[in-house]
């Protein structure tokens, strides 16, 4: 996600996708969410790898699972969102099943100590 959002900041034409489908192109204020996003996405996912045991950076485990249990219920909106609230097909279709996996495999991760 924080690759199709940085691609999304430089202009990639991938904005159907995303953000409710509405341009192909993002436009300059819409590229400054995508690369807000593209940070969020990042330092989620080092987060994750922390829970994991992957890489050690010295936060402390009730942080990590108070960011991985936010990012879980905002998968949960993600998943109602593109599923529901787009109106772009190629949103619904595309992220969509990328947001139940994400969700399916974050509640996982939640779960095992």
């Amino acid at each position: 996600m924080a690759i199709l959002q940085l691609s999304l900041t430089f202009g990639a034409p991938l904005g159907e996708y995303v953000l409710g489908g509405q341009n192909k192109v993002l436009p300059p204020r819409m590229r400054f969410v995508s690369s807000t996003f593209c940070i969020l996405f990042v330092c989620i996912g080092l987060m994750y790898l922390q829970r994991g045991n992957v890489i050690d950076l010295g936060f402390s485990p009730l942080l990590v699972n108070i960011v991985i249990t936010i990012n879980t219920v905002f998968l949960a909106y993600a998943i109602i969102s593109n599923a529901i609230i787009t109106k772009s097909k190629k949103e619904r279709y595309l992220m969509t099943p990328i947001s139940v996996v994400q969700f399916v495999n974050s509640i996982i991760v939640l779960l095992i100590e």
